[in-house]
């Protein structure tokens, strides 16, 4: 294997993580590291497979050009994923919280020598799904860190992490990638799938678009959609349809809806100058329903999106079953606006007529 084999196979940066990348790279060569990174921004557009790319090029031995050299033993154990100064702490299989047992292992790893005699990182993702026993717990290691640790925070709400956590870290903004770099990057990864039908599904995010290709999720995206104009048009109840959703992801159901929402408001408006998405029948049906409602009605139901989504990603645990029913709900109440208000514009129209 060459070695630019070698490094192609370990986690570098994404194209339109570049300028994050170098501002890494230059803390580094500088002596200004920080002890702790937040990074931040929305989910889906790889933040923690920068992490860990950072977490790479922090253990390699003789990194070249800012990148892994491939070839050193701490980027074979990294290629391996059985580097002992590389801890990730993340949800435990079935779960999405973070849990303070957890945070006492990374503690731990914390506290002890470099196996390799160099630097420890860890990688925290998402930060906000800590418990407030492990977001406690993780504070004395942020006031105190052992040695050259570098802790990297993945976080997809910043506003949802612990005040005095987000202070102690130095924060490093992710914004969503631009469409151009997207659609170059997943075009040759959807291979018998519209590129731009796929980052329009998930709101411009393109690992989250990727997603949509795994198992049936394009799939239970439309069976969301038929089942909302269903909701609308009075074929199925809210119960009925909530408990329809309840083999899926509700954190998915929110996330779809706040992407049609956004849409709708973008009907409303008329702004030209944004790209026309490549959307299905159900989803701009979905759109013009919306556009129709009052926007002061969207932005509230906008600000109940954003708390479900908030205490989804968080460490509520909120019960599922009720969070998808107040849901639909709320979606036969919005969709009962959108009639009135067509009816009243019929009614105006017959009246000039």
């Amino acid at each position: 294997m060459t070695d630019q084999h070698q490094t192609a196979s370990l986690a570098i940066p994404y194209a339109w993580q570049q300028q994050q990348w170098q501002r890494v790279c230059q803390l580094s060569a500088n002596h200004q590291l920080p002890h702790a990174l937040l990074l931040a921004g929305p989910k889906g557009i790889g933040k923690r497979h920068f992490a860990q790319a950072v977490g790479y090029l922090m253990l390699c031995l003789s990194p070249v050009n800012q990148v892994p050299c491939g070839s050193c033993k701490g980027c074979e154990l990294n290629r391996a994923e059985t580097h002992p100064d590389l801890f990730v702490l993340a949800p435990e299989d079935g779960s999405r919280v973070i849990k303070i047992d957890q945070v006492r292992r990374l503690t731990d790893f914390i506290a002890k020598t470099s196996q390799q005699g160099g630097r420890k990182v860890a990688v925290i993702e998402p930060v906000e799904a800590l418990n407030i026993n492990a977001a406690n717990a993780l504070l004395k290691s942020l006031e105190e860190p052992s040695g050259d640790s570098l802790l990297l925070l993945v976080s997809h709400m910043p506003s949802q992490v612990m005040a005095t956590i987000r202070s102690r870290c130095q924060q490093l903004e992710f914004p969503m990638p631009d469409q151009e770099q997207s659609l170059s990057w997943l075009t040759p990864l959807s291979v018998g799938q519209d590129a731009g039908y796929l980052l329009a599904c998930s709101g411009g995010a393109p690992l989250k678009a990727l997603e949509l290709l795994e198992g049936d999720a394009l799939e239970q995206r439309e069976l969301l959609a038929k089942g909302l104009l269903a909701l609308a048009g009075h074929h199925i109840s809210a119960l009925e349809l909530a408990a329809k959703l309840q083999s899926g992801d509700p954190l998915t159901v929110v996330e779809s809806v706040m992407h049609w929402l956004q849409q709708g408001l973008r009907i409303q408006g008329q702004a030209q100058d944004q790209p026309t998405e490549q959307v299905s029948e159900q989803d701009n049906q979905l759109q013009q329903l919306l556009a129709s409602v009052p926007s002061q009605i969207l932005f509230r139901f906008w600000d109940k999106l954003v708390s479900l989504k908030r205490q989804l990603l968080s460490a509520a645990n909120p019960n599922k079953q009720l969070l998808l029913e107040e849901l639909m709900m709320d979606w036969q109440a919005l969709a009962r606006q959108s009639s009135q208000a067509s009816e009243s514009r019929q009614r105006l129209v017959n009246g000039l007529i």
